[in-house]
């Protein structure tokens, strides 16, 4: 049986481009709002050696419209069966944590308030890219409000090892305890 992890985020986050960076495919990967409709699944060889399965979702938006709701939660099922949840961020959008806290409301609407996480805040790239060298404020709210979280490019490859070592123990430790692992078909 193979152990699920999805990456969640904010629309335009980077999660369809972090997902070919892991698992080398070719997903498309677009800077336009719900460039991935349906979740995409790919296999993760992790650095133990293991595989998960990395479910790249529908990006999240800010008062989805009532029209599209049922469609867009429909869209999120695959979460729910998830190990692991991969919450990534686009660091250099100004309204950053605001974007996170709603990904965040809307995962504990979906009952997966509970389900394991990691944070990847995405596009460091764009952040180092500062003619002034300085970091925009984003980078330091995350980095004081939410200890251990990754800093990644899923364009450059920066901090991807990390991100798979982190992805790694957190499955690891299902393995490690002996929890059941459902497996399905197909």
């Amino acid at each position: 049986g193979l152990l699920t992890a999805a990456l969640v985020g904010y629309t335009n986050s980077g999660k369809s481009t972090l997902l070919n960076a892991l698992t080398q495919g070719g997903s498309p990967s677009e800077d336009r709002l719900f460039s991935t409709l349906d979740p995409v699944t790919r296999r993760l060889r992790l650095p133990s050696g293991r595989t998960v399965l990395l479910t790249d979702t529908v990006g999240f938006i800010q008062k989805l419209p009532t029209s599209v709701v049922a469609a867009f939660r429909a869209t999120l099922e695959e979460i729910g069966d998830s190990t692991l949840i991969a919450h990534v961020v686009d660091l250099s959008h100004p309204k950053a944590a605001e974007q996170a806290e709603v990904v965040e409301a809307l995962l504990a609407d979906l009952g997966l308030a509970e389900t394991r996480r990691l944070l990847a805040l995405n596009k460091l790239d764009l952040l180092e890219a500062s003619d002034s060298g300085e970091e925009r404020p984003g980078a330091a709210t995350f980095r004081a409000d939410r200890p251990g979280t990754l800093m990644i490019s899923a364009t450059t490859g920066a901090g991807l090892d990390d991100l798979s070592t982190e992805i790694d123990e957190a499955v690891g430790d299902f393995f490690a305890v002996g929890t059941p692992v459902e497996v399905r078909a197909g």
